[in-house]
């Protein structure tokens, strides 16, 4: 580890700590990674979020990003080329994201857990919640499901959107998600009812977050969505969705990618009855 710098990467080397964290999780279909170059530039540029990077003689070899939601923090996009595994360097820059949180006054950190990542977590005092999955969005809907006239496409996200999220996820996220629509995202909407983002990460088209108030507001939505072009969604499979799981993946083909909702520190007040579906998975 003595020949490991752990810093924060310059602008300019953005586009290759997300090749890096492609490279990472064997994918090297780097389709896209320019619109998700100026995601990143302008989630640092506008202090959402800050990323780190490990770098061997010049060289990016692991990469991690923590985003900042006032009093709570999500660390995220975590990961360290295979050949350079098992040397510490993962846990190394996710010991410098956790000291950053805690002198940004931060109480509250969440993460998506890899299998692989969440012994590490464990040992840092997260504790489990519940798992997130990966959907392909059917294209082809049944003739029964016609696409509602409710749900509409809008340009600039209104303020009961920002309270609904609010609410349901228990920290305001209003920068992150007004930045999300800046950047191009989809606002879907059931007034008052539910909301939904519509955005391309990397190479698929992903419906998420999604936020309702009921089951037949969400799978309005979610039909909305893939008449929209979204290609796959990520199921949050907390308790209170356990039975309208169900009724979602009639709508879905399943992939096997799950990953652990961990949360560290203060407890937060939520109401997950509403919650869908998440956004990202950021894991690590």
């Amino acid at each position: 580890m003595n020949s490991i710098m752990i810093r924060e990467p310059n602008l300019s080397e953005v586009l290759e700590c997300i090749k890096t964290f492609l490279l990472s999780f064997g994918r090297r279909d780097f389709d896209n990674i320019l619109a998700e170059e100026k995601t990143w530039i302008y989630l640092i540029n506008k202090k959402i979020a800050k990323f780190l990077i490990a770098e061997e003689e010049d060289k990016i070899i692991g990469v991690g990003g923590l985003f900042l939601f006032q009093q709570v923090g999500s660390i995220g996009y975590m990961g360290v080329l295979e050949e350079y595994r098992g040397s510490g360097i993962g846990t190394e820059i996710f010991r410098n994201l956790m000291e950053i949180a805690n002198s940004s006054g931060i109480e509250t950190i969440m993460l998506y857990a890899s299998k692989l990542g969440e012994p590490i977590y464990r040992k840092y005092g997260f504790r489990g919640e519940y798992n997130a999955s990966m959907h392909h969005l059917i294209k082809e809907l049944p003739n029964n499901q016609r696409i509602s006239n409710i749900v509409k496409t809008i340009k600039d996200i209104p303020n009961w959107v920002l309270s609904f999220d609010e609410k349901t996820m228990g920290f305001d996220r209003s920068d992150y998600l007004k930045a999300r629509v800046s950047l191009g995202a989809k606002l879907l909407v059931v007034e008052n009812e539910g909301y939904a983002l519509i955005s391309k990460l990397m190479s698929k088209i992903r419906l998420g977050p999604l936020i309702a108030s009921n089951l037949d507001i969400a799978l309005q939505i979610i039909r909305k969505g893939i008449n929209s072009g979204a290609e796959n969604i990520i199921i949050a499979n907390h308790p209170y969705q356990q039975n309208k799981i169900p009724s979602l993946t009639l709508l879905t083909e399943s992939e096997e990618d799950t990953n652990l909702k961990m949360v560290y520190g203060k407890e937060i007040t939520r109401k997950l009855d509403y919650l869908y579906a998440i956004g990202t998975y950021a894991k690590g």
